[in-house]
């Protein structure tokens, strides 16, 4: 507030603030009643709120997971921006605001109490939602009001009950994670789910892996596998397969599921495809400076196909990025997937005069790779980790180039990482030497 503070007369060593100056105060008002002219014409935009249709009517449930331990099953469920309109009658996503459904059978003796921040640390209140999509009149609001709240998972789960309803978090897009925590009086127990949420336009949404090949051999021994991931390319390549790109330093082996639940509760992102909708998205995050969490990468080439999964972990901006692309091998190792890819670091951008804008790699790629390890450990599916020649080794000597393009450097190895769907700790991540070439930071100390 700006102060007018005059001498007093009779108190020349003192001074009077004067808080209110009609000169000041009616430009103020002029200014308060063009935001509340704004907050109401915006508020006329949001739809009148619309009669919800009841959850057995609505498809999501369809799509749920459930899990079972410790006489508890957990059942989680994410509906859909279109599903979630017909659910709550009114549109929570353009609000930035995902139901998670979440349904609780107790058959322990004790209550149970659902943590909700450990569904979202920043969760939504029912109120603050229904809040948010308010478009009036009052008597409808305050009916919406009382809807959202009846809404709610509401604790504590009895013994012997069954208790089901929405915690209101921040919007996810593609795969959200989710964790479940259970309180006791004796006891925590964790339940931790991957949904997958219908809506991204992802490059995955066209790839059936289950059609990429006639026929797979299943390898079963060690050896065979190294043998077949070392004699892999070294590298991606252009369309025409004639210039070779980025190393393909990564091999990730497991469970479908493990895998894509260990990268989405490591924060990274499935990625969208180039369309009209992300190229705007990617201008207004690199203009502004913002997060665009699933930017589209762009394309190369291994096994004479671009990659069939693309994923990236942002950061500040789309030229700050993580990101990762995979290919589905044409051999699995003892009934696992196998998934050949490259990783790298998006550090800023470039300008050339064919492409007027590209990313710029960390050329020191094996950090990326070696990063990595470090930020799956973290996230409880990953049981071990191995390294095997076969990537492009690139010195200052001898120094490889990607398609951009930038330079990079590499020792030559791959990054091997295997999935379990069972839940693994830090100190029980397997550290497996391939002998003779297991690599040099594996290396047990001879003394």
């Amino acid at each position: 507030m700006d102060y007018h503070i005059p001498m007093c007369s009779d108190s020349p060593a003192l001074y009077r603030p004067t808080l209110y100056r009609p000169t000041l105060y009616r430009p103020f008002m002029k200014r308060l009643t063009i935001i509340a002219m704004l907050a109401s014409a915006l508020a006329s935009c949001t739809p009148a709120w619309q009669q919800p249709v009841a959850p057995e009517d609505v498809i999501f449930l369809g799509r749920s997971e459930t899990e079972t331990r410790d006489n508890i099953t957990v059942t989680v469920a994410v509906p859909s921006e279109e599903e979630t309109q017909q659910l709550f009658g009114t549109n929570l996503y353009k609000s930035r605001v995902q139901p998670v459904w979440i349904s609780v059978e107790n058959r322990t003796q004790q209550s149970l109490t659902l943590m909700r921040n450990a569904v979202d640390d920043a969760s939504i209140s029912p109120a603050e939602a229904a809040f948010l999509r308010h478009a009036g009149p009052k008597q409808v609001d305050r009916k919406m009001d009382l809807f959202f709240q009846t809404a709610e998972f509401k604790n504590p789960v009895a013994p012997g009950a069954t208790v089901d309803g929405y915690i209101f978090t921040n919007i996810d897009e593609g795969f959200k994670n989710i964790n479940v925590d259970l309180l006791s009086d004796t006891a925590l127990f964790n339940f931790v789910f991957t949904i997958k949420i219908p809506g991204l336009n992802t490059a995955m949404e066209y790839v059936d892996l289950d059609q990429l090949y006639q026929t797979i051999k299943n390898l079963t021994a060690t050896e065979e596998l190294r043998a077949r991931l070392q004699n892999e390319s070294c590298c991606t390549t252009n369309q025409k397969g004639t210039v070779t790109g980025d190393p393909l330093n990564i091999v990730f082996i497991g469970d479908r599921s493990a895998i894509m639940s260990a990268l989405i509760r490591r924060g990274w992102h499935v990625t969208e495809i180039n369309h009209m909708k992300s190229a705007l998205k990617t201008t207004r995050s690199f203009v502004f400076g913002s997060q665009y969490l699933y930017s589209p990468i762009s394309p190369l080439y291994h096994y004479g196909r671009s990659q069939d999964l693309g994923l990236q972990k942002a950061r500040q901006s789309v030229s700050r990025r993580n990101h990762i692309r995979l290919w589905l091998a044409p051999y699995r190792f003892r009934d696992m997937d196998v998934f050949l890819g490259q990783i790298s670091r998006d550090i800023g951008v470039a300008f050339f005069k064919n492409t007027l804008a590209t990313h710029t790699i960390d050329p020191y790629v094996d950090n990326t790779r070696d990063g990595l390890a470090g930020d799956l450990a973290y996230s409880q599916n990953l049981s071990g980790v191995a390294y095997v020649a076969g990537s492009q080794i690139s010195t200052e000597a001898d120094t490889h180039y990607n398609l951009t393009p930038d330079p990079y450097y590499s020792d030559g190895y791959r990054a091997v990482f295997f999935f379990s769907e069972e839940t693994k700790s830090l100190d029980e991540i397997d550290h497996i030497m391939w002998l003779p070439q297991w690599h040099p930071s594996l290396q047990p100390n001879v003394e």
